[in-house]
């Protein structure tokens, strides 16, 4: 059987800043695939990260651009992406530039390598794959969102959200393979495009890189519970509000930990928690994807507090709540339909807030607190559901197999 060939991986932003492209090239290049990764450089240090990783992980990574430098063509680029936004705001013109700033380059150089397959994982790809399989080209597409119903509605105002949906209907009709996060959002996908074949669900789980250390539980009942929340950036919108509501309601011993970036929402930051003492904040700098699970090891309790008003959010489940697992953290999670379809594979690994938010949340997190015993338990069951029904093992062949297939096959 001949080998698989050259698979083409597309993204947005960072190699390593994206965990399902990471997971999937390593899939690649364990199937037999020569493997060319192209993304975004906006960061110079996650630029050398990027090649660092990429060749670790036995891929070939280049940028479709760098803004991360003052060049001409950068220049050119953040022009052309502003003059989209002015043509879409003002005109309703959409532009290659309007769902993302690589999205010419992602089609000039694809055409330009000429891969077996083409895996595409970003708004702009969805642009660039349109054009490729009209093309000719074998596309295969990861919905690790769903784009066209992503953000809150006040947020997608300036989004072309018309013009995304139309990209997505396209790809799940004509894409060679077509991939997603859980069965709440292929079914979903699903009755949206009218495609016989649903999207395969590989979802969003890593494998194991820490130990099953139980020392870990040993804490005193004195020694403060740690609570833990994690996101590129810390800011409005991702549920810190009504956490800081309902911390502001414990009693006991506890810490509230946040990895991020402020950025701009330092003012935000001061006025949400301000009637929490600060010594009981601590706010913890970004670190390497690859870094992130030692790195969250030492806490004791994940937040999974994503707002089930978002429909991609309500319908998806993130690296979050699995990468709280592979870390052994006891999970509180919002019953979203994609969060609840990972915690009804583990109840004992943690808590499904189902009613009163507020109110749910303040009590889950006084359990934590008040039961130590039941703390200890969750995180052991935690790290066992990572290590068996979500452990990545389970779902790498899958993935192996639908790549190794959609690189030969011909759009449904």
């Amino acid at each position: 059987m001949r080998q698989p060939g050259h698979l083409l991986i597309l993204i947005g932003g960072h190699f390593a800043n994206a965990p399902r492209p990471q997971k999937e090239a390593a899939v690649a290049v364990a199937t037999g695939f020569r493997v060319t990764v192209m993304g975004t450089w906006t960061d110079e240090g996650l630029s050398k990260e990027d090649l660092s990783l990429a060749e670790s992980l036995g891929v070939h990574f280049e940028p479709l651009l760098d803004l991360s430098q003052s060049s001409i063509k950068s220049l050119y680029s953040k022009f052309c992406s502003r003059i989209a936004r002015l043509a879409y705001r003002r005109l309703g013109l959409i532009l290659p530039e309007s769902f993302g700033a690589s999205a010419r380059m992602m089609l000039k150089e694809a055409r330009r390598v000429n891969p077996d397959l083409i895996m595409v994982h970003s708004e702009a790809g969805l642009w660039a794959g349109r054009k490729l399989l009209q093309q000719g080209y074998k596309v295969g597409v990861d919905f690790e969102d769903w784009f066209s119903e992503d953000l809150p509605e006040s947020a997608r105002k300036a989004r072309p959200v018309n013009g995304l949906k139309k990209l997505e209907h396209h790809l799940l009709h004509h894409a060679h393979l077509s991939v997603t996060t859980t069965k709440a959002l292929s079914n979903a996908l699903t009755q949206f495009s009218g495609c016989k074949r649903a999207p395969l669900t590989i979802p969003n789980t890593f494998p194991i890189v820490i130990s099953n250390d139980r020392t870990r539980d040993a804490r005193t009942t004195q020694a403060p519970v740690k609570f833990y929340w994690f996101s590129q950036t810390i800011g409005p919108g991702r549920g810190l509000e009504e956490l800081a509501e309902a911390l502001a309601q414990l009693t006991g011993s506890w810490e509230l930990h946040l990895r991020g970036n402020l950025r701009h929402y330092a003012d935000w930051y001061e006025a949400t928690f301000s009637a929490i003492p600060p010594n009981r904040i601590i706010v913890h700098p970004t670190v390497p994807n690859k870094n992130l699970s030692q790195a969250s090891s030492s806490f004791d309790v994940g937040l999974a507090l994503e707002d089930s008003q978002v429909r991609n959010r309500d319908l998806t489940a993130t690296n979050k709540i699995f990468e709280y697992l592979r870390s052994r953290l006891a999970i509180i999670a919002t019953n979203t339909k994609g969060q609840v379809e990972v915690m009804v594979q583990c109840p004992e690994a943690g808590i499904v807030i189902t009613g009163s938010r507020l109110e749910e949340l303040v009590n889950a997190l006084q359990f934590y607190i008040d039961d130590r015993a039941a703390l200890s338990l969750a995180k052991r069951a935690a790290f066992e559901a990572a290590s068996t029904t979500w452990a990545w093992s389970r779902f790498a062949p899958q993935l192996a197999k639908s790549l190794e297939s959609a690189s030969r096959s011909s759009a449904c």
